[in-house]
C-alpha cells in the first residue's frame, strides 16, 4: 500500500529523564502502545547536540501509529559515548558524562599545592648524602688529631730517654781512658739504644788508648833489659 495513502495517528508516549552527577538516562515506556524493537529508530545530531526518539507502527487498515521526541544533550555528557537498547516495551537511552581533562586539573593542582614526590624523594636523599659526608670528615679529622697527639707524645717520651743514653755513654767514655761501661751500667743499660759518640769523644778514647799501649811497652822494654842485665852478671862473673 502506498505511503501517501497512510493516516497517522501521532501520541507522545510517556517519558522521563534521570540526572545523575556521571549519567543521564532518558526513558521512553511504549509498553501499551504495543511498539516492537524494529518500530524504534533512536539517532544523535552531532551538529546541534540533539536526540531523536521516534517511532511508527501499523494499526489497521491504512491508519498508523507515530511519535516523535527530540530533546537536547545535556551538557557534560560524552556525545559519542551515548547508547540505548529496548527491553520490555520501555527505551532507555544512557547518556554518560564526560571524563575530565586530567592534564589540566590534576597536573595544574599538583604543581601548585605540592613538589612531586620524585623530586622530595632525590632532595631527601641528597640530604642524607651531605650528612654522611660531614659525619665521615669530622671523625677522619678527629682521627688525624688523636695521631698527631700521639706522636708528639711518643717524641717527647724518646727525647729523655736519649738524653739518658748520651749521658751514660760520656759518663762511661770518662770512665778508665774510655774503656767502656762498667757491669752495673751494663745491666742497667740492657735492651736500650746506645747512641753512637761524637768524633771528639773517639779522638780522645784513641789517644787515651795508644799512650796507655806505649806506656805497656816501655814498661817491657825495661825489665827485659833488669832481666838481663841480672842474668849477664851472675852468669859471665862469678
Amino acid at each position: 500500500m502506498d505511503s501517501e495513502a497512510r493516516v497517522f495517528e501521532d501520541f507522545v508516549p510517556p517519558h522521563s529523564m534521570v540526572r545523575e552527577p556521571a549519567t543521564h538516562t532518558l526513558s521512553v515506556d511504549l509498553s501499551a502502545a504495543g511498539y516492537k524493537k524494529e518500530h524504534i529508530r533512536v539517532q544523535m545530531v552531532h551538529s546541534q547536540r540533539r536526540l531523536v526518539v521516534r517511532g511508527e507502527r501499523p494499526v489497521a487498515g491504512n491508519r498508523w501509529s507515530r511519535f516523535r521526541l527530540e530533546l537536547r544533550v545535556p551538557d557534560g555528557c560524552d556525545a559519542k559515548a551515548i547508547h540505548a537498547r529496548f527491553e520490555n516495551g520501555v527505551v532507555r537511552v544512557t547518556m554518560p558524562g564526560a571524563a575530565p581533562d586530567p592534564v589540566q586539573v590534576d597536573t595544574g593542582a599538583a604543581a601548585a599545592t605540592s613538589p612531586p614526590a620524585a623530586k622530595t624523594a632525590a632532595a631527601a636523599a641528597a640530604a642524607q648524602d651531605k650528612k654522611k659526608e660531614d659525619s665521615a670528615a669530622a671523625a677522619a679529622q678527629q682521627q688525624g688529631g688523636e695521631d698527631d697527639e700521639g706522636e708528639k707524645k711518643k717524641k717527647d717520651e724518646e727525647t729523655p730517654r736519649k738524653q739518658e743514653v748520651r749521658q751514660r755513654v760520656m759518663s762511661s767514655a770518662n770512665k778508665d781512658g774510655g774503656s767502656g761501661r762498667d757491669d752495673g751500667d751494663a745491666a742497667s743499660g740492657a735492651g736500650e739504644v746506645t747512641a753512637p759518640a761524637s768524633p771528639s769523644r773517639q779522638q780522645d778514647y784513641g789517644f787515651l788508648h795508644g799512650r796507655r799501649k806505649m806506656a805497656t811497652t816501655v814498661l817491657g822494654v825495661v825489665l827485659a833489659l833488669i832481666s838481663l842485665g841480672i842474668y849477664v852478671k851472675y852468669s859471665v862473673w862469678p
